[in-house]
This record gives C-alpha cells, sequence and structure tokens, in this order.
C-alpha cells in the first residue's frame, strides 16, 4: 500500500494540529483530525503572531484569511483602581521590507 492511500491522523485541534493538516492537505495527503474537545474553541488561541507565524500562514495561503478575521494588538493600559492612568503599546509597528515582510 503506498503513503498516499492512508490518511494522517492529527491528534488535536490546535494551532499546531490544524496548521499541520493545513500543510499535509494542500500536499494532497489525506488528513484525518481528532480532538478531545466536542467542538471548535470559541476564543482566542493567538493573542498576539510572531512574524514567523505570519510568514507560515502566508505560505500556506490562508494569511489573508487570518488577518481579516483578526484585529490589531490592542493598546495596554495600566490600571489603578477603577481608572486608567496610562496607556502604551508595546512595540512600535514597522513598516514591512523585503527582509522582513511580516
Amino acid at each position: 500500500m503506498s503513503h498516499d492511500t492512508l490518511p494522517v491522523l492529527v491528534i488535536g485541534a490546535g494551532p499546531t494540529g490544524l496548521t499541520l493538516a493545513c500543510d499535509l492537505a494542500r500536499r494532497g495527503i489525506r488528513v484525518r483530525i481528532v480532538d478531545a474537545a466536542p467542538g471548535p474553541f470559541a476564543g482566542s488561541r493567538g493573542k498576539g503572531l510572531s512574524p514567523r507565524t505570519l510568514e507560515v500562514m502566508d505560505d500556506l495561503g490562508v494569511l489573508d484569511a487570518v488577518l481579516a478575521a483578526g484585529m490589531d494588538y490592542p493598546r495596554l493600559r495600566l490600571h489603578w483602581r477603577r481608572f486608567v492612568v496610562g496607556r502604551w503599546t508595546m512595540m512600535a509597528r514597522r513598516a514591512a521590507t523585503p527582509d522582513v515582510p511580516h
């Protein structure tokens, strides 16, 4: 039996398992995903995405959809009692370059 007739079993539908499943599927490899959760996770599993993660998503062809579904990271707020006494951004946004496109 050749390898392309057997599906690959991916255990876990978190970010890593789903990324692996996407990459295998685009290569024509059948995939079956199983997860202990009864349904999709309703919250966020990625509060921020690193440039390397964005590169992988771009390579998988899903970057535009991910960016469209997300939002810019919110500014951080410093609270004292009930009041917001400060706001700041962890890192300034930088323009894309050919060497660092994300």
